[in-house]
Protein backbone atom coordinates (compact mmCIF):
# COMPACT_ATOMS: atom_id res chain seq x y z
CA UNK A 1 0.00 0.00 0.00
CA UNK A 2 2.48 2.54 1.10
CA UNK A 3 4.71 1.86 -2.35
CA UNK A 4 1.34 2.58 -4.15
CA UNK A 5 0.88 5.64 -2.54
CA UNK A 6 4.77 6.95 -3.32
CA UNK A 7 4.28 5.64 -6.60
CA UNK A 8 1.03 7.91 -7.51
CA UNK A 9 2.78 10.78 -5.43
CA UNK A 10 5.62 10.83 -8.15
CA UNK A 11 3.26 10.64 -10.59
CA UNK A 12 3.75 7.49 -11.91
CA UNK A 13 0.97 4.72 -12.51
CA UNK A 14 1.13 1.65 -10.22
CA UNK A 15 1.77 -0.87 -12.47
CA UNK A 16 -0.59 -4.06 -12.70
CA UNK A 17 1.69 -6.47 -12.17
CA UNK A 18 3.34 -5.05 -9.00
CA UNK A 19 1.79 -7.30 -6.20
CA UNK A 20 3.34 -10.33 -8.55
CA UNK A 21 6.49 -8.01 -8.72
CA UNK A 22 6.49 -7.76 -4.97
CA UNK A 23 5.66 -11.71 -4.52
CA UNK A 24 8.37 -12.46 -7.28
CA UNK A 25 10.91 -10.52 -4.73
CA UNK A 26 9.63 -11.99 -0.99
CA UNK A 27 10.45 -14.94 -2.54
CA UNK A 28 14.13 -14.89 -4.00
CA UNK A 29 16.88 -16.77 -1.55
CA UNK A 30 18.65 -13.77 0.80
CA UNK A 31 16.38 -10.72 -0.19
CA UNK A 32 13.99 -9.04 2.49
CA UNK A 33 11.17 -6.50 1.05
CA UNK A 34 11.61 -3.71 2.74
CA UNK A 35 9.55 -0.26 3.41
CA UNK A 36 9.67 2.10 0.53
CA UNK A 37 10.06 5.09 2.72
CA UNK A 38 13.21 4.15 3.98
CA UNK A 39 15.08 5.96 1.72
CA UNK A 40 18.00 7.40 3.92
CA UNK A 41 21.52 7.54 2.36
CA UNK A 42 19.74 6.04 -1.07
CA UNK A 43 19.87 7.75 -4.54
CA UNK A 44 17.26 10.62 -4.72
CA UNK A 45 15.40 8.99 -7.86
CA UNK A 46 15.05 5.28 -6.41
CA UNK A 47 12.11 4.17 -4.48
CA UNK A 48 13.33 0.61 -2.52
CA UNK A 49 11.98 -2.17 -2.84
CA UNK A 50 14.22 -4.96 -1.22
CA UNK A 51 17.95 -5.29 -0.31
CA UNK A 52 20.55 -8.23 -0.03
CA UNK A 53 22.38 -9.60 2.58
CA UNK A 54 25.26 -8.40 0.96
CA UNK A 55 23.01 -4.79 1.59
CA UNK A 56 22.59 -4.15 -2.34
CA UNK A 57 18.95 -2.26 -2.46
CA UNK A 58 16.66 -3.04 -4.71
CA UNK A 59 14.28 -0.43 -6.48
CA UNK A 60 12.37 1.07 -8.88
CA UNK A 61 13.85 4.52 -10.60
CA UNK A 62 11.75 7.39 -11.06
CA UNK A 63 13.64 9.66 -13.93
CA UNK A 64 12.60 12.90 -13.14
CA UNK A 65 11.57 13.80 -16.81
CA UNK A 66 10.03 10.42 -17.27
CA UNK A 67 6.39 10.86 -19.29
CA UNK A 68 3.50 9.51 -17.28
CA UNK A 69 3.46 5.84 -19.33
CA UNK A 70 6.63 5.85 -19.20
CA UNK A 71 7.67 2.08 -16.77
CA UNK A 72 9.73 2.06 -13.75
CA UNK A 73 13.15 0.66 -14.63
CA UNK A 74 13.93 -2.17 -11.78
CA UNK A 75 17.80 -1.37 -10.54
CA UNK A 76 19.93 -2.62 -8.25
CA UNK A 77 22.27 -0.13 -5.94
CA UNK A 78 25.33 -1.32 -4.79
CA UNK A 79 28.98 -0.13 -3.96
CA UNK A 80 29.76 0.93 -7.01
CA UNK A 81 26.24 2.50 -8.19
CA UNK A 82 23.25 1.68 -9.77
CA UNK A 83 22.51 -1.06 -12.20
CA UNK A 84 19.54 -1.22 -14.42
CA UNK A 85 18.28 -4.88 -13.79
CA UNK A 86 15.09 -4.62 -16.25
CA UNK A 87 13.61 -1.76 -18.09
CA UNK A 88 10.28 -2.47 -16.51
CA UNK A 89 8.83 -5.15 -13.94
CA UNK A 90 7.04 -6.92 -16.94
CA UNK A 91 10.15 -7.47 -18.68
CA UNK A 92 11.84 -8.84 -14.87
CA UNK A 93 8.82 -11.08 -14.57
CA UNK A 94 8.81 -12.19 -18.08
CA UNK A 95 11.85 -12.80 -18.17
CA UNK A 96 11.79 -15.25 -14.46
CA UNK A 97 9.07 -16.92 -15.81
CA UNK A 98 10.59 -17.61 -19.38
CA UNK A 99 13.93 -18.83 -17.33
CA UNK A 100 12.13 -21.52 -15.04
CA UNK A 101 9.83 -22.55 -17.88
CA UNK A 102 13.35 -23.40 -19.64
CA UNK A 103 14.82 -24.92 -16.42
CA UNK A 104 12.08 -26.98 -15.45
CA UNK A 105 10.88 -25.14 -11.84
CA UNK A 106 7.73 -24.37 -10.51
CA UNK A 107 6.23 -21.09 -12.28
CA UNK A 108 2.44 -22.02 -11.49
CA UNK A 109 2.17 -19.08 -8.66
CA UNK A 110 4.61 -16.83 -10.38
CA UNK A 111 2.59 -17.08 -13.85
CA UNK A 112 -0.94 -17.38 -12.36
CA UNK A 113 0.14 -13.67 -10.54
CA UNK A 114 1.58 -12.08 -13.43
CA UNK A 115 -1.28 -12.77 -15.95
CA UNK A 116 -3.67 -12.19 -13.41
CA UNK A 117 -4.55 -9.06 -15.37
CA UNK A 118 -3.56 -10.00 -18.84
CA UNK A 119 -1.50 -12.68 -20.47
CA UNK A 120 2.68 -12.16 -19.71
CA UNK A 121 3.92 -15.58 -20.27
CA UNK A 122 2.63 -19.49 -20.26
CA UNK A 123 4.17 -22.68 -19.47
CA UNK A 124 5.51 -23.78 -22.87
CA UNK A 125 5.66 -20.79 -24.47
CA UNK A 126 9.42 -20.75 -24.69
CA UNK A 127 9.36 -24.29 -26.61
CA UNK A 128 6.71 -23.13 -29.31
CA UNK A 129 8.96 -20.89 -30.59
CA UNK A 130 11.98 -23.24 -30.97
CA UNK A 131 14.34 -20.79 -29.49
CA UNK A 132 17.31 -20.95 -27.16
CA UNK A 133 16.37 -19.10 -23.50
CA UNK A 134 18.74 -16.76 -24.27
CA UNK A 135 17.91 -15.56 -28.02
CA UNK A 136 14.39 -15.86 -26.38
CA UNK A 137 14.89 -12.90 -23.85
CA UNK A 138 16.79 -10.74 -26.45
CA UNK A 139 14.44 -10.88 -28.85
CA UNK A 140 10.97 -11.85 -27.18
CA UNK A 141 11.52 -9.96 -23.75
CA UNK A 142 13.52 -7.13 -24.41
CA UNK A 143 16.86 -6.00 -24.65
CA UNK A 144 18.77 -7.02 -21.08
CA UNK A 145 22.02 -5.21 -20.79
CA UNK A 146 23.40 -7.62 -18.42
CA UNK A 147 22.90 -10.19 -21.18
CA UNK A 148 24.37 -8.54 -23.93
CA UNK A 149 27.43 -8.26 -21.49
CA UNK A 150 27.63 -12.00 -21.05
CA UNK A 151 27.36 -12.19 -24.71
CA UNK A 152 30.02 -10.06 -25.96
CA UNK A 153 32.38 -11.48 -23.37
CA UNK A 154 31.91 -15.19 -25.13
CA UNK A 155 32.10 -13.99 -28.28
CA UNK A 156 35.73 -11.88 -26.88
CA UNK A 157 36.64 -15.29 -25.86
CA UNK A 158 36.38 -17.04 -28.28
CA UNK A 159 38.59 -14.19 -30.24
CA UNK A 160 35.39 -13.27 -32.49
CA UNK A 161 36.20 -9.55 -31.42
CA UNK A 162 33.91 -7.84 -34.20
CA UNK A 163 30.99 -9.31 -33.02
CA UNK A 164 32.24 -9.07 -29.36
CA UNK A 165 32.13 -5.44 -30.00
CA UNK A 166 28.64 -5.45 -31.76
CA UNK A 167 27.17 -7.12 -29.29
CA UNK A 168 28.31 -4.64 -26.44
CA UNK A 169 26.87 -1.68 -28.28
CA UNK A 170 23.75 -3.35 -28.62
CA UNK A 171 23.71 -2.83 -24.51
CA UNK A 172 24.31 0.91 -25.47
CA UNK A 173 21.23 0.73 -27.69
CA UNK A 174 18.94 -1.06 -25.32
CA UNK A 175 19.50 1.15 -22.33
CA UNK A 176 19.73 4.86 -23.27
CA UNK A 177 20.80 6.92 -20.39
CA UNK A 178 22.83 4.39 -18.73
CA UNK A 179 26.49 4.54 -18.69
CA UNK A 180 27.65 1.05 -17.93
CA UNK A 181 27.07 -0.05 -21.88
CA UNK A 182 29.67 2.56 -22.47
CA UNK A 183 31.75 1.78 -19.70
CA UNK A 184 31.94 -1.74 -20.36
CA UNK A 185 32.39 -1.49 -23.88
CA UNK A 186 35.90 0.57 -23.49
CA UNK A 187 36.88 -2.05 -20.99
CA UNK A 188 36.30 -4.14 -24.10
CA UNK A 189 38.00 -2.38 -26.83
CA UNK A 190 40.93 -1.68 -24.43
CA UNK A 191 41.19 -6.10 -24.11
CA UNK A 192 41.13 -5.48 -28.18
CA UNK A 193 44.19 -3.83 -28.54
CA UNK A 194 41.93 -0.89 -29.29
CA UNK A 195 42.75 2.12 -26.72
CA UNK A 196 41.42 5.10 -28.88
CA UNK A 197 38.26 3.61 -29.70
CA UNK A 198 38.23 2.33 -25.56
CA UNK A 199 39.08 6.11 -24.82
CA UNK A 200 36.42 7.52 -27.29
CA UNK A 201 33.71 4.95 -25.23
CA UNK A 202 34.66 5.61 -21.97
CA UNK A 203 33.97 9.32 -22.98
CA UNK A 204 31.06 8.79 -23.87
CA UNK A 205 30.18 6.83 -20.74
CA UNK A 206 31.29 10.28 -18.89
CA UNK A 207 28.64 12.56 -20.70
CA UNK A 208 25.30 10.18 -19.03
CA UNK A 209 24.79 10.21 -15.28
CA UNK A 210 27.94 9.06 -13.56
CA UNK A 211 25.62 6.90 -10.99
CA UNK A 212 24.78 4.68 -13.87
CA UNK A 213 28.46 3.53 -14.76
CA UNK A 214 28.54 0.51 -12.95
CA UNK A 215 32.20 1.00 -12.27
CA UNK A 216 34.54 3.60 -10.40
CA UNK A 217 34.58 6.80 -12.09
CA UNK A 218 38.37 7.39 -11.50
CA UNK A 219 39.05 3.76 -13.53
CA UNK A 220 36.85 5.37 -16.82
CA UNK A 221 38.42 8.59 -16.06
CA UNK A 222 41.86 7.45 -16.91
CA UNK A 223 40.90 5.50 -19.72
CA UNK A 224 39.09 8.57 -21.47
CA UNK A 225 42.74 10.33 -20.84
CA UNK A 226 41.91 12.36 -17.74
CA UNK A 227 45.05 13.42 -16.05
CA UNK A 228 45.51 12.84 -12.41
CA UNK A 229 44.45 14.00 -9.81
CA UNK A 230 41.07 12.89 -10.49
CA UNK A 231 38.20 14.86 -9.39
CA UNK A 232 34.51 15.53 -9.16
CA UNK A 233 35.77 19.63 -9.98
CA UNK A 234 34.97 20.03 -14.02
CA UNK A 235 30.99 18.35 -12.53
CA UNK A 236 30.78 20.83 -9.95
CA UNK A 237 31.91 24.44 -12.21
CA UNK A 238 28.99 22.61 -14.71
CA UNK A 239 26.59 22.22 -11.41
CA UNK A 240 27.33 25.66 -10.59
CA UNK A 241 26.59 27.77 -13.91
CA UNK A 242 23.86 30.22 -13.10
CA UNK A 243 23.30 29.73 -17.13
CA UNK A 244 22.93 26.13 -17.07
CA UNK A 245 19.51 24.72 -17.53
CA UNK A 246 18.04 23.73 -14.57
CA UNK A 247 17.70 20.29 -14.83
CA UNK A 248 21.12 19.88 -15.95
CA UNK A 249 22.74 21.48 -12.71
CA UNK A 250 20.65 18.75 -11.12
CA UNK A 251 21.96 16.16 -12.96
CA UNK A 252 25.45 17.55 -12.37
CA UNK A 253 25.30 17.72 -8.58
CA UNK A 254 24.19 13.99 -8.55
CA UNK A 255 27.42 13.53 -10.63
CA UNK A 256 29.74 14.96 -8.28
CA UNK A 257 28.15 13.57 -5.18
CA UNK A 258 28.36 9.84 -6.95
CA UNK A 259 31.92 10.66 -7.68
CA UNK A 260 32.75 12.09 -4.37
CA UNK A 261 30.78 8.96 -2.87
CA UNK A 262 29.13 11.62 -1.20
CA UNK A 263 26.08 12.09 1.32
CA UNK A 264 23.16 11.82 -0.79
CA UNK A 265 20.79 13.20 1.87
CA UNK A 266 22.74 16.43 2.30
CA UNK A 267 22.13 16.74 -1.45
CA UNK A 268 18.06 16.28 -1.78
CA UNK A 269 17.28 20.10 -0.28
CA UNK A 270 19.32 21.44 -3.19
CA UNK A 271 17.86 19.39 -5.77
CA UNK A 272 14.49 19.86 -4.29
CA UNK A 273 15.17 23.36 -5.10
CA UNK A 274 16.32 22.68 -8.69
CA UNK A 275 13.03 20.32 -9.73
CA UNK A 276 10.79 22.94 -8.03
CA UNK A 277 12.47 25.69 -10.06
CA UNK A 278 12.55 23.45 -13.10
CA UNK A 279 8.52 23.41 -12.84
CA UNK A 280 8.62 19.47 -11.31
CA UNK A 281 6.87 20.03 -8.00
CA UNK A 282 5.97 15.88 -7.66
CA UNK A 283 10.10 14.95 -8.19
CA UNK A 284 10.99 18.12 -5.80
CA UNK A 285 8.23 16.62 -2.89
CA UNK A 286 10.06 13.40 -3.60
CA UNK A 287 14.10 13.66 -3.79
CA UNK A 288 13.32 16.61 -0.85
CA UNK A 289 11.60 13.92 1.26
Amino acid sequence: MQLSKILTAVGSPVPPRLPAFLAYLAGVEDLELVDPRARAALHPLVIPVARTGEGVTIGLLRWPTATPNFPLPVVRVGSVGMTLWAASIDQLLHMELATRDADGEDMAGLAAAANRSELLYSAGTLAETGLPLKAYLLLKVGGLPLLYEELALKHHEKGDHTSAAVTAERAGVASKGWGRPQAFLSRLLEKQGMPDSGREAARAALSLPIWTLGAPFEEIALRAGWKEPITAQPYRTLAELPDKPVLDRAAHWMDVCAIEGGDWDALRPKLAELYLEAGLPQIAAFVGG
